[in-house]
């Protein structure tokens, strides 16, 4: 493997997450965004001789995902709950600013500190939500409680994490 390919290779790798949550804000929806990231890394590769190891990698791929999600619009275009291309391309205006190469990183780190901080039965059952992505009541099974207390504690959850978060981000928080 060349020097070119490995670092496309690892910046591709690192970058999944950003590239998931990009996806995701685009779709709003979990099942389409796993497949336009899968569709993405493919054209990612294919058109790995067109990126210029010196420039951002991340507002490449941004790009392409956001084409991506357009095709993946067009075929979808029967569903009932579909954004415009005016607010895909707005969003994803929005995102593409803020896609700074640390921004996402000092959030990740902030959540992921305010989450140490929270009790591990806590940090399962967000985990369980946010992470494998499990529907209340899968999770209240799991845990043995009901559907509605496991939505109240994942919502409270939510709050405490965003106020935790926006704290460590010195950002101001409302109440």
């Amino acid at each position: 493997m060349d020097k070119a390919t490995a670092e496309l290779v690892s910046k591709l790798t690192a970058s999944q997450n950003r590239l998931q949550g990009y996806i995701f804000t685009l779709t709003a929806d979990r099942e389409a965004t796993q497949d336009i990231l899968q569709s993405t890394n493919l054209v990612i590769w294919d058109k790995a001789d067109q990126f210029d190891p010196g420039s951002n990698f991340i507002a490449w791929a941004f790009q392409i995902a956001r084409l991506q999600v357009l095709a993946y619009r067009k075929r979808q275009m029967r569903c009932k709950l579909v954004f415009s291309d005016e607010l895909v391309s707005e969003l994803a205006k929005v995102i593409s600013s803020e896609a700074t190469e640390d921004w996402f990183e000092v959030r990740q780190d902030a959540l992921s500190k305010c989450l140490a901080g929270i009790s591990a039965e806590h940090r399962d059952l967000f985990l369980l939500r946010y992470r494998s992505g499990l529907k209340m009541r899968d999770i209240a099974t799991r845990v043995g409680k009901t559907a509605t207390s496991v939505e109240k504690m994942i919502g409270r959850l939510r709050v405490a994490l965003l106020r935790c978060v926006k704290h460590r981000l010195g950002e101001e928080v409302s109440s």
